[in-house]
This record gives C-alpha cells, sequence and structure tokens, in this order.
C-alpha cells in the first residue's frame, strides 16, 4: 500500500523560549506552525514533507538539519540569500501560555514561490496543510492560494490551521476576509474558538460553521485550549472534553494536535479507507480526535516547539496510560 503524504507548507524559524527560571534568558529552539506539523507528522511515523524558504544563515541551516532529523522530508525547501531566517522571541507566563513578538517581515518564508515546487511533486495524492501566517503579504498569498490550486488538481485534500497571529500582519490584525478565503477553500479547518468567533464576524458561529461544511468544507475542528475540542462534519458534531495535564509550555500543542489529526487520517487512506466513507463515522471522528487531544496533551508537557512533539511510542502509551 503506497503511503499518504502530508506537505506542510509556511514559515519554519527559531522559537527562542524565555526560560522560566531566568526571565532574561532566552533558547533557542526549531519552530514555526507548519514545521511543527510536519514534526509532529514524521515523530508519529507518517510520510512527512515540509515545503518553504530558509535562510543562507546560520539559523537556516540549523532548521534544515533540525527538520532532517526529526524524519521530514526537505527536497521542497528552498535557500535565499534575499532575506534572513525569521525569528519569534516567545515568553511564557505561570500558566504555561505564550505570546509572541516576532522578527517578521522581512523573512525568507515570504520569499517561497509556487514555480520552486515541481508538478511532478502532485502526482501521488495526499495531505497539504496550510496556515494564515502565508498570506501576510500579497506574494506569499499568491503563492499559498496557487499552490492549492495545484494540490486539488491532482486530488490531494486541503487541510487549514488558521492559527492567527494577528501581529504578523502589517495592520495589525489579520485580514479577515482574505483568511476566510483561504479557510473556505479547506476540505480539513481547525479553528481556536477565538479565531472562530474572529473569523465568523458579523454571522453567528453556527451559520458560518453551516456555510463551510454546505461548502468545500468536510471536517471542522474548533479547540477551546485545555477545556474541549468541537467537531463538526456532515455526518453530526460532538463534543469531546480535554483531561488536565501538568503544563509546562503550550508553545506547539495545537499544531502537534493537527499533527496527529493529519497523521491518523493518512494512515486510515493507506489502509484502505476512503475520505468520505471515514467521515460517515462520528465514532471514527471521535477516535482521531482523541489521538489528536493526546498529542497535543504530550507536548504540554516539555519545552519548546519540535522537540516537545512526541514520538509514536510515547503517544501510543499514554492511549494506554
Amino acid at each position: 500500500m503506497p503511503t499518504v503524504p502530508v506537505c506542510c507548507f509556511g514559515e519554519v524559524l527559531i522559537d527562542f523560549l524565555q526560560d522560566p527560571g531566568q526571565p532574561d534568558v532566552f533558547r533557542r529552539y526549531a519552530g514555526g506552525a507548519p514545521a511543527n506539523v510536519a514534526v509532529a507528522v514524521a515523530r508519529l511515523g507518517g510520510d512527512s514533507h515540509f515545503m518553504g524558504m530558509l535562510g543562507q544563515d546560520l539559523f537556516g541551516e540549523f532548521l534544515h538539519q533540525q527538520l532532517l532529523h526529526y524524519g521530514v522530508d526537505c527536497q521542497q525547501v528552498r535557500f535565499t540569500s534575499e532575506a534572513k531566517t525569521a525569528l519569534a522571541f516567545v515568553a511564557l507566563d505561570q500558566q504555561g501560555d505564550r505570546s509572541f513578538s516576532f522578527y517578521r517581515p522581512p523573512a525568507a518564508d515570504l520569499l517561497y514561490q509556487a514555480e520552486h515546487c515541481p508538478q511532478q511533486f502532485w502526482k501521488q495524492p495526499g495531505i497539504l496543510h496550510l496556515c494564515s501566517n502565508s498570506l501576510t503579504t500579497a506574494a506569499i498569498a499568491d503563492t499559498s492560494f496557487s499552490l492549492i490550486a495545484a494540490a486539488r488538481q491532482n486530488g490531494w485534500l486541503i487541510s487549514v490551521d488558521a492559527n492567527l497571529r494577528h501581529n504578523l500582519w502589517a495592520s495589525g490584525q489579520a485580514d479577515r476576509a482574505l483568511v476566510r478565503q483561504l479557510v473556505q477553500q479547506a476540505d480539513l479547518i481547525k479553528l481556536g474558538d477565538d479565531e472562530l468567533r474572529y473569523l465568523a464576524d458579523e454571522q453567528s458561529d453556527q451559520d458560518w460553521i453551516e456555510q463551510l461544511l454546505a461548502g468545500q468544507a468536510r471536517w471542522l475542528l474548533v479547540t477551546a485550549g485545555a477545556a474541549e475540542v468541537k467537531s463538526y462534519s456532515r455526518a453530526g458534531h460532538f463534543t469531546l472534553q480535554v483531561a488536565p495535564v501538568q503544563v509546562k509550555d503550550t508553545t506547539a500543542a495545537g499544531d502537534a494536535f493537527v499533527g496527529a489529526w493529519l497523521f491518523q487520517l493518512a494512515e486510515a487512506i493507506e489502509q484502505g479507507q476512503t475520505f468520505d466513507n471515514a467521515l460517515q463515522s462520528l465514532s471514527w471522528q471521535q477516535q482521531l480526535v482523541q489521538g489528536a487531544i493526546r498529542a497535543g496533551s504530550l507536548t504540554c508537557m516539555a519545552f519548546g516547539a519540535f522537540a516537545a512533539l512526541p514520538d509514536r511510542q510515547a503517544w501510543l502509551n499514554a492511549q494506554h496510560g
């Protein structure tokens, strides 16, 4: 049975994470939302690919080596001397929740173009995953929508995590219409409850969810931090509670959640399940969401992004723990 690739497009950057014991000290970690998802998939044993641009600098080389170290296919990674690799400084509060200060733009990841990916790459259908951070300039938005079109034409599923970071946008606020356009092109959608409220705008949350499911969307997950996950599909909806854990750092928890969700979906397709048939089973959906919650919870219990993501054995052990 051929593998089903999960390809994540967008930013990979350095997270300088505040040391809880020494607030003036920031330690270097590899991160970036779509890159975190790619590593999460690889750590669980999936066929993971990352697509993006890195700077020809010491941080770019470090990130490239980290992606390879964790088992991510980097054949669609490109390097540029026209901009540096992006940086993010991450401060943590006493609950492990984070706030970000980004050094982007300019940044190398914003320079990736659709032409950097050969058409042959899309011939084996898989799952393409994106976030809204690759919409923050006109050029990278054009690239994102071009990649979606190429993937869709070749039978790929499209996954979008809104992952709104308002301070990455020149106006200080995400372009609601543009992000909605991205979300409306996805088969699989993950939103935080605050992101749902922002993007629904003048519509009620429920009305916008129903509008999405009447369009391209086939499965939507809405997370509420450490509280619960709500799932919506054409088969129905359900809510799962999140069990409390000892939190050290929430930096990559949402990305671990998404990575485990996509990994399990790809694994099911590899085993002969069709996406449409699978979505007719709410019990199957609950199983996948429970697996995603487990990955996110494990990630909260360690520091960093790549470094905190659980491997397959730890993830499986937690299922029976």
